[in-house]
């Protein structure tokens, strides 16, 4: 008894097919690398080595901010452009998992049957016409563009990994700016605070004046511009209020939800703790930091293209083989069909093209050229900005206690000009000087504060935010 089996048809398709894609893997190029130059061996910013590690996946946490873990969390789940971007990541897994099929030989299996007609006619008889045509059964499989297949493989898996990488630079730049506007609207509730009791500043200074003008030991003039500086701080605590607003609005948005539903508790940001970020070996960057995957998956992409093109320099091979099995009856077919078996190949090779191949070649080889540059350029840019913003942070960190003990000092000296105005002791001027400088002094510490943790946002965000490149 004869089975219709694939067997046959796959063992010579296979054994001819995958003996060649594995001639064409020893094709394929390697990408250029690094200048040795380009990644350095230390961090030139001074750092503690035995507390360097890399951030975390959720280096929000080290803020000691229970409010803004939960925030960054709720981002991370409901924000609209983080979906999209996950659903888009999905898609190239799709691509992905299509390139991978196209390794294998493409088949197909189609099954037909006879046909049998009948015609009634008006005189009451009939006629009947079968078609004497075989229940048939098929099978085919084909295996084109052989030698082209691996460096077309290689090139799918590095654009994916470019798509993933570039998904991760998304959500850590998403997530990064949810921290900033976080710190801001803490920084506009701390300003608010200071303009309210800036008011309530003014308002003492105004009344003392309108007394002492009063009393007669005091010109008019004194009472007015007080007056003006109430104003305009009662001004400035309106215009608090609606950037406090606007802040809420982004967060809200950032959020995926309407600002009418949403309520944020903090109030200061002296209850953020700002971390020590030590980061760890320069060269471990390169499989941290979402842009530089990116980067040098594009320089893979290019030089598999390269190889792709090189290709047509050889024949296009193809392989397809046929099995067929046909039967009078369906019965037949599966008991005892009569099978045919067919095995193809072809070869074709371009002779004459007018230089077309070597045109190609030199614009892939062009290609790769500048996809190497970026990546260099990439890599280099991110070292510097990393360095910068160490540097930075330790500048910071100098800055903030000057401005801390500079409010200290305002403060007590506004304190002291009041008393000594309001026993006459010490002019209008002088309490209004003081009052200035407490004024500048405190937004001038609150902005130092914010620069200062901006700054480590940052610093996590160069340092790839805990990302890790995934193998395949």
């Amino acid at each position: 008894m004869r089975h219709f089996t694939l067997q046959p048809l796959v063992r010579a398709l296979l054994g001819g097919g995958f003996a060649l894609t594995l001639n064409a893997c020893a094709l394929q190029s390697e990408a250029p690398a690094l200048a040795q130059s380009d990644v350095p061996d230390a961090w030139v910013a001074p750092i503690d080595e035995e507390a360097a590690t890399w951030p975390q996946s959720t280096w929000w946490d080290s803020y000691a901010d229970p409010e803004l873990s939960g925030l960054i969390d709720t981002i991370a789940q409901r924000n609209f452009d983080l979906a999209n971007n996950r659903r888009t990541l999905e898609a190239a897994q799709i691509t992905l998992r299509e390139a991978g099929f196209d390794l294998y030989p493409t088949g197909s299996i189609t099954l037909g049957t006879g046909a049998n007609y009948t015609d009634s006619r008006s005189d009451g008889s009939s006629q009947s016409n079968s078609a004497n045509v075989p229940f048939e059964l098929g099978a085919s499989l084909s295996y084109g563009n052989i030698i082209a297949k691996p460096a077309i493989y290689t090139k799918a898996v590095a654009d994916y990994e470019s798509r993933a990488a570039l998904s991760a630079d998304v959500a850590l730049t998403t997530l990064g700016t949810s921290a900033s506007t976080y710190f801001q609207l803490l920084l506009i509730r701390d300003k608010i605070r200071a303009s309210q009791q800036n008011v309530e500043n003014a308002q003492a200074i105004s009344e003392i004046a309108n007394a002492r003008v009063e009393a007669g030991v005091a010109v008019p003039i004194e009472a007015l511009q007080q007056q003006i500086a109430l104003q305009r701080e009662m001004a400035n605590l309106s215009n608090f209020r609606q950037s406090e607003l606007s802040a809420l609005a982004s967060l809200a948005l950032l959020s995926g939800t309407g600002v009418q539903d949403f309520a944020l508790a903090g109030e200061t940001l002296n209850q953020i703790t700002v971390p020590s970020v030590q980061p760890g070996l320069p060269s471990e960057l390169l499989l941290r930091r979402p842009d530089l995957v990116q980067a040098e998956a594009l320089l893979r992409s290019s030089t598999a293209n390269v190889d792709i093109v090189r290709t047509a320099y050889f024949p296009n091979i193809s392989l397809t083989s046929n099995l067929s099995a046909g039967s009078t009856s369906l019965t037949e077919l599966i008991s005892s069909p009569d099978t045919f078996f067919s095995l193809n190949a072809s070869v074709l090779q371009t002779l004459l093209d007018n230089g077309q191949r070597d045109r190609n070649v030199e614009r892939s080889q062009l290609t790769l050229e500048s996809s190497l540059a970026d990546y260099r350029k990439t890599v280099i840019a991110a070292f510097n900005e990393i360095e910068v913003l160490l540097s930075n942070m330790q500048v910071q960190n100098q800055l903030l206690e000057v401005a801390q003990q500079n409010l200290n000092a305002a403060e007590e000296s506004f304190r002291i000009a009041q008393v000594r105005y309001e026993e006459g002791v010490t002019d209008f001027q002088t309490v209004l000087t003081s009052q200035n400088t407490l004024f500048s002094t405190s937004n001038s510490y609150l902005d130092t504060k914010l620069s200062q943790l901006n700054t480590s946002v940052n610093l996590y965000q160069a340092l790839g935010g805990g990302w890790e490149k995934e193998e395949l």
